[in-house]
């Protein structure tokens, strides 16, 4: 004689099973590769052209208003930093490195540009930010060796005569690709 199941466990037995893998995929820790630590970038599907990925330096905090030191690409890529990254949008003053530094562990792009940029450059770059302002931080930075600098963790992209659709290019590829997630 075959026994009916009751109905009622055909939604507890599936219930529970959803329940304990939410709560698992939820508490699971998020851990970081190997490679991001120390070593190189998250890698991409195709990178923009011109792009330099250069080995991870470190990730370690500084006391706030400590200088760094130890980079190895110019504006740095990786290193020690700040505890406390900067608001994401654009900003009319040279922030410290060491504070983009923690952005770009949360996954932002540093543009940056030298402060006698063409006002032309400089509306344009503003105008790409303003569009699309998620993860990433617009300023003047008087160390660049080049016109234009766009930084994301383990990667710059340097540049003396401006390529928008480059630069919104590298915006769309390596955003949100640092080894710490968030979501601002």
């Amino acid at each position: 004689m075959l026994r009916r199941i009751p109905l009622l466990v055909w939604f507890l037995v599936p219930t529970f099973v959803l329940v304990g893998a939410g709560v698992w995929f939820l508490s699971k820790s998020q851990t970081v590769p190997e490679n991001q630590v120390l070593g190189e970038a998250a890698g991409v599907s195709k990178p923009v052209e011109g792009t330099v990925d250069y080995t991870i330096v470190g990730r370690d905090h500084l006391t706030q208003g400590t200088a760094g030191s130890g980079y190895n690409s110019n504006p740095p890529s990786s290193g020690p930093h700040w505890p406390a990254a900067a608001r994401n949008g654009i900003y009319d003053k040279q922030l410290p490195d060491e504070q983009l530094i923690h952005n770009l562990e949360h996954g932002h792009v540093w543009i940056s540009y030298k402060p006698d940029t063409a006002d032309e450059v400089k509306n344009k770059l503003k105008e790409i930010v303003e569009k699309d302002s998620w993860k990433v931080v617009l300023e003047p930075r008087e160390q660049n060796d080049s016109k234009i600098a766009l930084v994301a963790w383990g990667r710059v992209l340097v540049m003396d005569q401006p390529d928008y659709d480059k630069i919104e290019a590298f915006i769309k590829t390596y955003r949100n690709r640092g080894p710490e997630s968030t979501s601002d």
